[in-house]
């Protein structure tokens, strides 16, 4: 994090996900932050997104196990357990911006 920004953080996110889908780790490391960060921040930019005629666009996460997909998930953490066969095992979410 001694790195001299030319961006803000969130301006960083951005960029980056413009160009590629990404997981909450690869966001992370892109922008050297903690992954517990990034949540926060994707909800912000998520909604100043709206006025740039643009938006977030998440590839849900999905069971490992059982295939199940977390499509109605309001939140963008990663679920602790699938609610079909409980089981732990759960693919990471992409996130990517692309326009109205």
């Amino acid at each position: 994090m001694d790195r001299n920004r030319t961006q803000t953080i969130r301006q960083e996110m951005i960029s980056h996900l413009e160009q590629a889908p990404l997981t909450v780790r690869d966001i992370s490391q892109a922008v050297s932050i903690m992954e517990k960060d990034v949540f926060h921040h994707l909800a912000f930019i998520e909604k100043s997104l709206r006025h740039q005629q643009k938006k977030l666009r998440v590839e849900p996460y999905q069971c490992l196990k059982c295939g199940f997909v977390f499509k109605e998930r309001k939140t963008f953490k990663r679920p602790g357990k699938c609610p079909k066969c409980r089981e732990g095992r759960i693919a990471s979410a992409l996130f990517r911006i692309e326009p109205v």
